[in-house]
């Protein structure tokens, strides 16, 4: 079975061969800078589909909440939250069920000058060992559409935040699954959401440029992150008209 004729995985940790080597190559990053161009954000090196206008518009709401502890649920390799939480000047905590991610996060804290002010930790967005109350402020990029348990997730984040703390997080909803119903069930209010703009059209070019440079990209990441980012980008095409790109923003109940 070649790459491209691959099943699209839906295992939580799917990216973990991406994630453990993408500091070994560039043209996965250079796709995504010669598609985005200015909106780009080369610092914080992500790996998905995270705009400067992203990252602008998700702090500017948790500054209008007055966050002052940060946790960052699915930090990956830290790039996002590092970014926000230095906007902020805030302290960060960042998860993810990802060892070799967490560990490319502490080791970037320092660029960022966080050094003494993140930690980040292996666990699960439905289980993160942290204390209930810990956090007045959440953030989540991209990663909460590959939570399983989306139940449990909610419950958790509602779980660490004080009452009055705000989430907000970019994800894909499907049209079948909003994400209301999980929010209100675990107990969040002032929920809002809006489609981020295109960002499907942006996605799709991102798609076929990974196919185009298949070749490429598993010289320099290996052959299991090159066929997870191919099966992603034959399969996730044909979602994209029914599953959008959004921002969420809930509040914990008082």
């Amino acid at each position: 079975m070649c790459a491209a004729e691959r099943p699209l995985s839906t295992r939580e940790d799917r990216y973990r061969s991406v994630l453990a080597n993408q500091g070994r190559g560039s043209t996965l990053q250079s796709i995504y800078r010669d598609i985005y161009g200015a909106d780009y954000p080369s610092e914080v090196e992500p790996f998905g589909f995270v705009t400067l206008s992203d990252l602008r518009l998700l702090a500017g709401i948790l500054a209008q909440s007055h966050t002052t502890d940060l946790l960052d649920v699915g930090c990956g390799r830290g790039g996002p939250g590092l970014w926000i939480a230095r906007e902020l000047d805030v302290p960060l905590t960042g998860v993810d069920i990802i060892a070799e991610a967490v560990a490319a996060a502490s080791d970037r804290a320092a660029s960022f000058g966080m050094a003494s002010r993140a930690g980040f930790y292996v666990a699960s967005a439905t289980d993160t060992g942290l204390p209930a109350g810990g956090f007045d402020g959440a953030v989540s990029v991209d990663a909460l559409w590959m939570v399983h348990d989306k139940s449990a997730a909610f419950r958790e984040l509602a779980r660490v935040l004080r009452p009055g703390g705000r989430l907000v997080f970019t994800s894909w909803e499907p049209v079948r699954l909003p994400y209301d119903s999980f929010l209100e069930r675990a107990g969040f209010t002032d929920i809002t959401k809006q489609e981020i703009a295109g960002s499907r059209d942006r996605e799709i070019a991102v798609h076929k440029a990974i196919l185009r440079h298949g070749e490429e990209i598993s010289l320099e990441l290996g052959k299991e992150a090159a066929e997870v980012l191919t099966a992603e980008a034959t399969h996730t095409p044909a979602l994209l008209d029914d599953t959008p790109r959004v921002i969420i923003s809930a509040v914990r109940s008082r």
